[in-house]
């Protein structure tokens, strides 16, 4: 006969005794850490090049700006919305009973919250903005119309401004809130934003790639290699664990079901960030860093440092920027002065991966979470909802200079230049290689071995 469980006497220990476990159910949860989930507010910014940069740009007037934003906080994914309608309301239930004997560590106002619980969501929402979207680009908007007055504190002109989104509903309804706040409600009316087209090679350039589609999106063997093994550490066994018994479950949850605990927890945080979502209260600090770094795991190889292809691929926008800053170089005006681009969290994984930014010291791997606590490339940091990238074209004096924006704060491009504010002679060369080798037919082109 099989004995119980290591979780079924963890358990019973944790009803009978208690549980250091209890203690460590948090009231915060950790809003900065929730990997691409993480909304804009929420997420971290880096401000400590500001002064450099201030001293940098005395003398220069910025006179072409070039974004490149996410789309804002959204609705879950088809996907995404049909596992967690199937999983979460049979695990709330059962949290619930698991309360009621006795079991679990959640407080009472979470097991109120979780009882008779359905996603607050339904079909119509899939993939749609939700209403903290409209606020986090309504603040972009306004955030840059404050940067530079003298170029979007106007009126709108379909000459001076370029607006280029996708397909997808939300990032054309991320451009219309964030041109309501650069240029307010009472012209938003009065702006024809364009119809957005497929295949778009500047902006979701890795759809139309049947390579990165064959080697990298479909690529299981390869590609989520780091995420399937990391399952199986020590770190996230012990989330899968340490989950299940907060719970008063008497048997280890799933990956799975561990994935939606997690995924909603997210998304409410990111939806209703004055107010703690009972699925957050399911993991310590500590399992939300491991959680995090399971999505690191995905993305450093399907979108970033991880597999070669991802950066190459992002040519086509880095010549987009070459080719707005080339022409007002060579002939002295800027036209359009604001070039705005609406996408995805692989546009911007992938552009930023291209210019060589927020590269890690080594790879991202299964064995190494204790060693890339501290790492640079952090989902949460690189692209929460809303992540933005700009590129500004300064005159100063004679000379053209380069300043590059991530979330709105000045960061240094490594290896392009040696400081905030790049030469433009000093960046010139890195684009026109950029431009000689983009040849996107060529390398999204299968070569089948014969």
């Amino acid at each position: 006969m099989q004995g119980p469980s290591f979780l079924v006497i963890f358990a019973l220990i944790l009803c009978c005794f208690g549980s250091p476990l209890c203690e460590d159910v948090s009231d915060e949860t950790p809003i900065h850490r929730l990997s691409t989930k993480t909304a804009y507010f929420n997420a971290e910014k880096d401000s400590s090049h500001w002064e450099n940069f201030q001293n940098e740009v005395s003398g220069c007037v910025a006179q072409q700006a070039w974004l490149l934003v996410r789309h804002g906080t959204r609705f879950p994914t088809g996907n995404d919305m049909n596992r967690l309608v199937d999983v979460l309301p049979s695990v709330a239930k059962q949290i619930v009973f698991n309360h009621q004997q006795g079991r679990g560590c959640l407080p009472d106002a979470d097991i109120t919250q979780l009882t008779d619980w359905f996603p607050p969501y339904g079909p119509r929402d899939k993939e749609q903005l939700q209403e903290m979207g409209f606020e986090e680009l309504y603040s972009i908007g306004e955030y840059w119309r404050d940067m530079f007055p003298h170029l979007f504190n106007v009126q709108y002109d379909p000459f001076k401004f370029k607006v280029d989104f996708t397909t997808k509903n939300r990032t054309g309804q991320s451009a219309y809130h964030f041109m309501r706040g650069m240029f307010g409600d009472d012209a938003i009316g009065g702006i024809e934003l364009p119809q957005p087209y497929s295949p778009n090679f500047i902006l979701k350039f890795y759809k139309s790639c049947p390579r990165w589609m064959r080697e990298v999106y479909k690529n299981n063997e390869t590609t989520y290699k780091e995420r399937l093994l990391f399952v199986n550490e020590k770190e996230f066994q012990s989330v899968i664990h340490a989950v299940s018994a907060k719970l008063g479950f008497l048997h280890p949850l799933t990956t799975r079901q561990i994935e939606s605990i997690y995924d909603e927890c997210r998304y409410e945080t990111a939806w209703w960030p004055n107010r703690k979502s009972p699925w957050c209260s399911s993991f310590s600090d500590h399992d939300f860093e491991v959680m995090e770094y399971y999505q690191d795991l995905k993305y450093y190889y399907e979108d970033s440092y991880g597999t070669p292809l991802n950066s190459e691929t992002a040519c086509e926008t880095i010549n987009n920027i070459y080719s707005h800053f080339r022409s007002t170089v060579i002939s002295g005006k800027a036209v359009p002065q604001g070039i705005f681009n609406f996408a995805h969290d692989k546009t911007i994984f992938q552009v930023l991966a291209r210019m060589g930014i927020f590269k890690p010291s080594q790879h991202l791997r299964h064995d190494n979470f204790a060693e890339m606590k501290n790492r640079i490339w952090k989902t949460s940091y690189v692209s929460p909802f809303a992540a933005n990238l700009a590129l500004v074209l300064y005159s100063c004096g004679s000379t053209y200079r380069v300043g590059t924006f991530f979330e709105g704060q000045p960061i240094p491009i490594p290896g392009k230049c040696e400081s905030l504010l790049c030469q433009w002679e000093e960046l010139q060369p890195w684009f026109d290689h950029n431009a000689q080798t983009c040849n996107l037919s060529k390398l999204c082109m299968i070569h089948d071995e014969l």
